[in-house]
């Protein structure tokens, strides 16, 4: 009797936990491409594709604002990847993916980059904004949304977090009757550059 009423009591628990995280945004980083050399590996002098993924738990978001900060205590600069006229800057080393290009989740303006400090001189901070008037951004999966090319030229430590960026850029998401929400962040992310 006792071990069934602790199992019934778990069980409870379990269920209480997973409806508290539904409706939640959560928000992960991960890198690919030619300089991944595993989840927390880059390689020096080749192209990384930092890559946002974003999990949706709720039908309901009229708007984002999110930064990232790139930083290193002992790498300076590093290189962002050109690709001119197939990113959301006119640089287009930043992209959106899977319904965030144009206004297709974000239909008033689109999905915005603020390039606050964006010259390849660490520490590097990019913002990204986005509303909607009339689509539905709707729940989902874990999804990428964003990326950025880099690439590392030195061996070191490189660190990406979230960030404030100016002039008011927090990390917020606008729900249901205007109610801002905190998205969850799985970082800091902090990567070993090597040879």
């Amino acid at each position: 009797m006792t071990q069934l009423r602790i199992l019934g009591m778990t069980l409870v628990f379990v269920v209480l936990c997973a409806a508290i995280g539904m409706g939640e945004t959560k928000v992960t980083l991960t890198i690919s491409g030619p300089g991944a050399v595993n989840d927390t590996t880059i390689k020096a002098g080749e192209p990384v594709s930092v890559d946002i993924y974003w999990e949706n738990g709720d039908d309901d978001r009229r708007g984002f604002t999110t930064g990232f900060k790139i930083t290193s205590e002992t790498i300076k600069n590093i290189t962002h990847v050109a690709d001119s006229g197939n990113g959301i800057n006119d640089f287009g080393d930043v992209k959106a993916h899977n319904g965030w290009e144009g206004f297709s989740a974000w239909d008033f303006t689109g999905i915005r980059a603020v390039l606050v400090d964006w010259d390849g001189q660490l520490p590097d901070l990019v913002g990204f904004g986005g509303l909607r008037v009339k689509n539905v951004y709707d729940a989902h999966d874990n999804k990428k949304v964003l990326s950025w090319t880099i690439i590392v030229p030195e061996t070191g430590m490189i660190s990406i977090d979230s960030s404030f960026y100016k002039p008011g850029g927090i990390w917020a998401i606008v729900g249901p009757d205007g109610i801002e929400i905190k998205p969850v962040w799985g970082g800091p992310y902090t990567f070993r550059v090597v040879e």
